[in-house]
């Protein structure tokens, strides 16, 4: 009896040390990466419809892969403001005022663009944000008198704590939900 309330004692004591454990894991998790998220973006979408082809472009490839997201496509695509939000410190603090970034640009004939951008602060969240909401506006508008108009009309921007997600999809609240599921 007295061997079985030892063991019971110390089946109690382990649980709740997993679940301490646990608790302190999730707390202290660092926040995951652009390209991260951007794959959990594309899985969602990849679970409604097939995934085209595409260009994937991120800050975690290395600087001189095709697969490196620099400044140059970063503001042909998002316009002028955008130069030098991802490797310039234009607030002062020492960061750029992106610090991760992920994007993927479909090569079909149909829109399709997905994008996280994982920011210094809330400030610069709102910055790219804006950036995000003029891109999907000149996405909407080149697909404008396509049978693709009402996908391209339909892009979303998220803002998620220090995260800024773009989806030009079909289904675009499947696709952000795949991404907030990461998210802290």
């Amino acid at each position: 009896m007295h061997t079985l309330s030892r063991l019971l004692t110390c089946l109690a004591c382990s649980a709740l040390l997993i679940c301490l454990l646990a608790s302190c894991r999730n707390r202290h998790a660092p926040p995951p990466g652009a390209a991260v998220v951007l794959d959990a973006m594309t899985a969602a979408m990849a679970a409604s419809q097939p995934c085209p082809e595409g260009l994937t472009s991120t800050r975690a490839a290395a600087p001189d892969t095709p697969g490196y997201l620099t400044d140059t496509l970063f503001s042909a695509l998002f316009g002028e403001a955008a130069r030098g939000l991802l490797s310039s410190d234009t607030t002062g603090g020492g960061a750029p005022p992106v610090g991760d970034a992920a994007l993927f640009l479909s090569v079909a004939p149909y829109p399709c663009e997905l994008a996280v951008f994982r920011c210094s602060d809330q400030r610069a969240a709102a910055t790219v944000a804006g950036l995000c909401r003029s891109r999907v506006s000149t996405v909407a508008s080149g697909y404008r008198d396509s049978e693709w108009a009402d996908i391209a009309a339909d892009g979303r921007v998220a803002v998620e704590g220090c995260y800024v997600l773009l989806v030009v999809a079909e289904d675009p609240e499947a696709i952000l939900a795949g991404a907030r599921a990461l998210l802290p």
